[in-house]
């Protein structure tokens, strides 16, 4: 046991959980936490201009390390805008750690100044979420907090602390090495015998379908997926957010299933008869929890961490409780022991699918419309794309276009808002991605709506010398929306259209570089020079504004009665 101030035993906690970066705006209540960082680089605070970009680099920074990330901000209005960010960690698993101060003791439950119930307000949005009123219970508290966060299904975590706890106060701390006190990276194999049985199911399976979710990334289980493909004949299809699970050149693979779907992919999960779904609780942005992709006599091998997510969307004929890399090894042995024949003929339409998908984005490369397409920028930048790139997509229309136009061959290579849906989420997530890997290239992607709501940070991007790169497409819209207005109210347009500023102007003045590309033909030059340009940059892209494709959700939206 050693003595040590409060704020220099959570920055040692901190430093032995191996966090290197802390998220957040300096505020008065926790400057007993901040004081210890000044002479050391080990542990550096990233100082942003807004929380909720606090929370969504903390994500971002999570989703490619592997590793939990931890904000720090000031009580009330600085917790209470980390809750956006905070949900967007929730729905991607991601071991997020909040330190959130709130009211002294002596103030609370009456109405003091910033004072709200933090608690409850993250309960619904966290894995955990709970106070501590003593400084001695501090460093179990945070054990407990890194524990649960990165158990299981990964996930955020805050812990309330009473303003009141750390100014002068001393605590007995026993360095503890994290696995003393949580487990390393457990590996759940699943049940034996329902592995044989999912091992029958396969084996009798005509045409396979591998659809694989969060929980492949998570577990880095890409490549078991492409030997089950390989082994059985199974077509490779991706869920929603994630078609970074396995490389993206395997033959098999035909893209990802959801919103702006592979067309290929939809119509092999269509004629599937056997679907191994793998680390995907079928998610609604996946499915919409319907039979338009996932066949109802289709047989459904589930494997999941969660066991409350087996068989909740969809029936199964085998679900398997367990970490996706480690049952599918297990999946893998037993398989191979049947000396399986995969059909040759679905191998064959397998292979023509990817033909038919490559030929496809490849001819919307030829669109010589007067104004520019999304489908058409993404083809220009396939062409120069780094296969190393990570990829940040915002939500909207025309970043949703990316899951299926770009290529991922590397794990961990695309980050989206997931079922969360919401604006604004990308372009801090990226600076998050850049932290976490500084040697690989980094692409937001935004639409010019989505952009503003979280640009303020672009400022933190130049502060901390950030090289990384935002393409917005700029159609005047809010796109996702309109769309609807044009299908299901007879283009009565209200509220859609919006009046943006020149976005590469934009990023000079906060000493950016910037680029306005009116052109086809000069897509790829740009993101090359703002790549090789050493500062963080924007590339503008005018785009066409009529180009709305159907929503997939349009049954839910009631039009105008006559």
């Amino acid at each position: 046991m050693v003595k040590m101030n409060a704020g220099v035993a959570v920055i040692e906690m901190l430093k032995q959980e191996g966090v290197s970066h802390i998220f957040g705006i300096v505020g008065s209540s926790f400057l007993d936490i901040l004081d210890p960082l000044y002479d050391r680089d080990d542990v550096k605070f990233i100082g942003v201009r807004h929380e909720q970009g606090a929370a969504l680099m903390a994500d971002g920074y999570s989703r490619i390390s592997g590793k939990p990330s931890v904000c720090l901000v000031t009580n009330g209005p600085g917790v209470l805008n980390l809750t956006y960010g905070i949900g967007s960690a929730y729905v991607a698993h991601s071991p997020v750690v909040v330190l959130a101060p709130s009211a002294s003791r002596s103030h609370q439950n009456r109405a003091s100044t910033q004072e709200f119930d933090q608690v409850a307000l993250f309960k619904p949005i966290t894995k955990a979420a709970f106070a501590i009123n003593k400084i001695e219970v501090l460093p179990e508290a945070l054990r407990h907090a890194f524990r649960v966060a990165t158990s299981g299904k990964m996930g955020p975590v805050m812990i309330d602390i009473p303003r009141d706890l750390l100014p002068g106060a001393e605590i007995e701390l026993d360095l503890l090495s994290p696995d003393a006190y949580r487990p390393g990276q457990t590996r759940s194999r699943g049940d034996r015998d329902l592995i044989d049985k999912a091992a029958a199911v396969l084996s009798a399976a005509q045409r396979p379908v591998i659809l694989a979710g969060g929980g492949v990334q998570w577990s880095e289980a890409g490549d078991e997926v492409c030997r089950m493909a390989e082994l059985t004949g199974a077509a490779i299809v991706t869920s929603y957010g994630r078609a970074d699970a396995v490389p993206n050149d395997h033959p098999n693979y035909l893209g990802h299933l959801g919103r702006l779907g592979s067309l290929e992919g939809i119509e092999a999960v269509r004629q599937a008869d056997t679907i191994l779904a793998v680390g995907t609780r079928l998610s609604q942005s996946t499915t919409f929890y319907d039979n338009r992709f996932i066949p109802a006599d289709a047989k459904i091998i589930q494997i999941e961490i969660d066991p409350q997510e087996i068989g909740r969307n969809y029936p199964v004929a085998v679900g398997i409780e367990g970490d996706a890399k480690a049952v599918m090894e297990g999946l893998l042995e037993k398989v191979r022991e049947g000396e399986p024949k995969p059909n040759a003929q679905w191998v064959s339409e397998i292979h023509d699918l990817a033909a038919r998908r490559t030929s496809r984005l490849d001819d919307e490369g030829n669109d010589n419309s007067s104004l520019m397409k999304p489908q058409k920028v993404y083809a220009e930048l396939r062409k120069v794309m780094p296969r190393d790139a990570i990829i940040a997509l915002d939500a909207g229309l025309a970043p949703n276009y990316g899951q299926d136009r770009l290529n991922y061959y590397k794990p961990k290579s695309l980050i989206t808002s997931l079922d969360l849906g919401g604006l604004g989420f990308s372009f801090p997530a990226a600076i998050g991605a850049k932290f976490a890997a500084p040697d690989r290239p980094v692409i937001n992607f935004n639409g010019d709506g989505g952009f503003l709501f979280n640009a303020q940070e672009f400022s933190t991007a130049v502060q901390y010398n950030l090289p990384l790169v935002t393409v917005i497409m700029n159609n005047g819209i809010w796109g996702s929306e309109k769309a609807y207005q044009r299908y299901a109210f007879d283009e009565r347009y209200v509220g859609a259209d919006v009046v943006n500023p020149r976005y590469d102007k934009y990023a000079e003045i906060f000493g950016g570089a910037g680029f306005y590309v009116e052109r086809p033909e000069d897509i790829g030059n740009a993101l090359i020079e703002a790549l090789n340009c050493g500062k963080p940059s924007i590339i503008e892209i005018p785009t066409d504004p009529d180009e709305m494709p159907r929503p997939a959700r349009l049954n839910e939206v009631q039009g105008p009665t006559q």
